[in-house]
């Protein structure tokens, strides 16, 4: 396992704007290029487990993930089956005035890497989801 943050970011956007957005069926299509057939498979009070596939150099892998959300203002997520078993980590969301601040940090593993090539490939999923949400955000504010 491998420490990674990605602590700091601020949206220019109200918490309370963020949290309706991440519980949307349009958060959900906006990672369809990295994950697919998504499928709640247990609720429990604030967790969820979720099956699903993620495509992984090219090559679609099923996973299963523990999420437990205490909204608006963090999630803990927990790999528990597939190429990041193992994998735990915690994404927040506190208010800065009209903004809000996201901070990333946790352990991750990767089956078959490195510690460097596993937090490498870790951040850059992160990256892509960050910047998948900003682009499927600006389109829900133009469509207003």
């Amino acid at each position: 396992m491998v420490y990674f943050e990605d602590i700091g970011t601020i949206l220019d956007i109200k918490l309370e704007e963020l949290e309706s957005f991440l519980g949307s069926p349009e958060h959900s299509i906006a990672h369809s290029d990295d994950v697919r057939n998504f499928e709640v498979v247990e609720t429990t009070g604030p967790t969820i487990v979720l099956t699903f596939e993620r495509n992984i150099d090219g090559k679609w892998k099923k996973s299963r993930t523990r999420m437990t959300t205490f909204p608006p203002y963090c999630t803990w997520i927990e790999e528990i089956e597939g190429d990041f078993a193992g994998t735990k980590f915690v994404h927040t969301q506190r208010p800065e005035g009209a903004k809000t601040r996201i901070d990333v940090f946790g352990e991750a593993h990767c089956t078959g890497r490195s510690p460097e090539q596993t937090r490498t490939l870790f951040l850059e999923i992160l990256a892509k989801a960050h910047e998948e949400d900003l682009a499927t955000l600006r389109k829900i504010r133009e469509r207003k």
